[in-house]
Formats: C-alpha cells, structure tokens, sequence
C-alpha cells in the first residue's frame, strides 16, 4: 500500500509521498511514485497509490508521450489542468485494462493525484481515480489523500484551510506521514517531498528524506515531544489520587 498527500494553499502546494511497495510481508521494496514534470511553463506534480504496474505504465507513457514527435496529446500540449487531469485519466484506464486479463478478477487500477501551475494560469489540484474521472479538493478542505489515509488525516482534517502558510502545510504535511508511518507497516521511507510556490514557474524544493533526515526529524521530534507536554496539562479527574 501507500500514503500520498498533495495540498493546495493560497501560497502553493505540497506533495508527499512514501516509497514501500507491499506485495506481502517477504515482498517489501521500495519504488519512487512521485513523478515532477518542471519544464518551460509548467510545474506538474503526480503522485500514486494502487496498483504499482498500472502507475509504472501510466509514468512510462507519460515521459514517452513527452518525447514524442508525432504531435500527440501530452504534458506539454494540454491547455490546461483539466485537460491533464482528463489525459492522465485516460492512461489510467487503458493500463488498468491490459488485453488478455480479466480484469472483474484482479485489481489493477490506480488511483492519482495531480497538481502544479501553468504560467498564467491558478494552480491547481486534482485527484484522479482508477475510472478515469476527477475531482478538485473542496474549497473548505483544500487537500487530497491517497491510499492508508485513516492514520495521517486527523491532523490535515485540524490544520489544512486555505490560508494556512505554505510552511505550516509542508510541517503538517510530514507529521502526517509521520503519523502514518507508525501505524501502518505498508507505508514506508523514503518520503518524496515536493514544494511549489505560487507564480514561480519551478519547484522551491524536492527532496528524498529519510527518517533521519534533519528537516524530518525536528518536526516529527517536536510534534512528538509537544503531545507529551500537552498530557501533562491536563487536567485530573475527581477520581484519581
């Protein structure tokens, strides 16, 4: 399984993403499903959960379409993040859907999300589903999540709103997954962290961090470290000594 995050603030978006892939528990490697496309006008970001052939095909189509000179649809070419989302949608459904197999049978589908800028336009964020279709993230909670959600959406659920900063977001970001990473043995590092700041046309950071990783573990340690302070406030019940 996976844990991917992408969150979209008045200041930018946020992606993260874990990097184990489960196919049970003597099976355990570890396989990037982050893909940045920062090229020209455009900043995208993708990041994946489900079934880890459908997304490899789906990426590998996607850089294909890309060199491509045939003048085919491709990043590049769509006018929009609409049209992305409605692209990428399409790979999905012809790789979850490979001829020979029945797919009533096996689960093969994929699940994406999908954001970033095109210059002169508003960023912008989608979740894209094993169907084809796609959705935004709903103005109140401006954020998407795929994959082991239960255990890292508390906190986005407490923090993310339109106006948190962009800084906030990517802290909250990492105590999510975080959160995920203690309670699910199928969500693993290294965490794939991807920033886009608004209106500057590149991405502000990317970064593989491991959980020993400094920006990583100062959150995660603080956060923990400020759970444990709060307890201690609390105050006691009439019945205890």
């Amino acid at each position: 399984m996976t844990y991917c995050i992408g969150i979209k603030t008045n200041e930018g978006l946020v992606f993260a993403s874990d990097s184990r892939t489960n196919a049970g528990l003597d099976n355990v490697n570890i396989y990037s499903k982050m893909f940045t496309h920062d090229v020209g006008d455009r900043t995208i970001v993708m990041v994946t959960s489900g079934n880890l052939g459908t997304s490899q095909a789906v990426y590998k189509s996607v850089e294909k379409d890309l060199k491509s000179s045939s003048g085919i649809i491709n990043l590049n070419t769509c006018k929009d993040f609409e049209q992305i989302a409605s692209y990428v949608g399409g790979l999905n459904i012809k790789h979850s859907s490979p001829q020979g197999i029945n797919t009533d049978d096996v689960l093969l589908g994929s699940t994406f999300i999908i954001g970033g800028q095109i210059k002169g336009q508003k960023p912008e964020l989608y979740l894209i589903y094993p169907q084809g279709n796609y959705i935004r993230p709903a103005d109140s909670k401006p954020y998407l999540v795929i994959g082991e959600v239960k255990y890292g959406k508390p906190i986005l659920d407490r923090v993310i709103k339109p106006d948190v900063s962009i800084g906030d977001a990517s802290r909250c970001a990492l105590i999510s997954m975080d959160s995920t990473l203690k309670s699910d043995l199928t969500v693993g590092p290294p965490i794939d962290f991807a920033i886009y700041k608004k209106d500057e046309n590149k991405l502000a950071s990317l970064k593989c961090l491991s959980l020993n990783d400094e920006d990583y573990s100062k959150v995660c340690n603080t956060w923990s470290e400020g759970i444990f302070k709060v307890f201690d406030t609390f105050p006691r019940f009439d019945w205890e000594d």
